[in-house]
């Protein structure tokens, strides 16, 4: 298999492959801090806000301290990937990017269920933050790769188009928000179903999966760097 190619030699991190792994690990770590920690989302701020506001109706101080500071937590991290584009000035700014999720991922893995969500919570959506706003395109065109609303609104309106406005140079745009969407859902499904074996857990398969994402972005970043 021709690596190269499957990722897209000229902009590996634009390809389709990795937009819909990443993708998918966005929606497999999603399912599992609600599941799991506390029924917050680390990434999904739009759900964030409405289970604060129920949280803040029912005078669940804990439950509006853990999706409040994930909600900041998230927005400061999309705030600190400009500084790494700043201060890291070559190919491999990304690589940094990613190495967050896979630390403090690796680390909640080890936590018992009684530790505090409004610790683990915000620190997972500070480094979703960083993963999302790291990787922001797929061939070009602005994606999410933590949540799924945005992409399925693109994959809609590239579809009706495609078909209703005979526009067909919107084919590969529905194509690739639609296999974005289908990730997002499949990385739930996937985690949600493992959970009931391994529990908390669980998120470990994440590591393994976002470590092999990065390992196969070096690989791709340094064989480009030989043309």
């Amino acid at each position: 298999m021709d690596l190269k190619k499957l990722f897209n030699e000229n902009k590996p991190s634009e390809s389709r492959i990795l937009a819909s792994a990443l993708t998918f690990s966005g929606g497999f770590v999603d399912a599992y801090t609600y599941i799991q920690r506390g029924h917050t989302l680390s990434a999904g701020q739009t759900g964030n806000v409405i289970f604060f506001a129920n949280s803040l109706a029912q005078g669940n101080v804990r439950g509006m301290l853990t999706r409040g500071t994930t909600f900041l937590a998230f927005s400061l991290g999309l705030l600190v990937v400009g500084l790494f584009h700043k201060y890291v000035k070559n190919n491999y700014w990304r690589v940094f990017c990613l190495f967050p999720i896979l630390l403090i991922c690796g680390i909640v893995g080890f936590l018992p269920k009684e530790f505090p969500n409004y610790y683990i919570v915000p620190a997972i959506a500070f480094c979703m933050a960083i993963q999302n706003a790291s990787f922001s395109k797929i061939e070009g065109l602005g994606y999410n790769n933590v949540f799924t609303t945005g992409n399925l609104k693109k994959s809609m309106v590239a579809w009706s188009a495609y078909f209703f406005g005979e526009d067909k140079t919107k084919y590969n745009a529905a194509v690739n928000y639609m296999w974005l969407v289908i990730s997002f859902a499949l990385g739930a499904i996937v985690s949600a179903l493992l959970q009931n074996y391994f529990y908390l857990r669980t998120i470990w398969f994440g590591v393994v999966l976002l470590g092999v994402i990065n390992i196969v972005y070096v690989y791709l970043l340094v064989q480009r760097h030989k043309m």
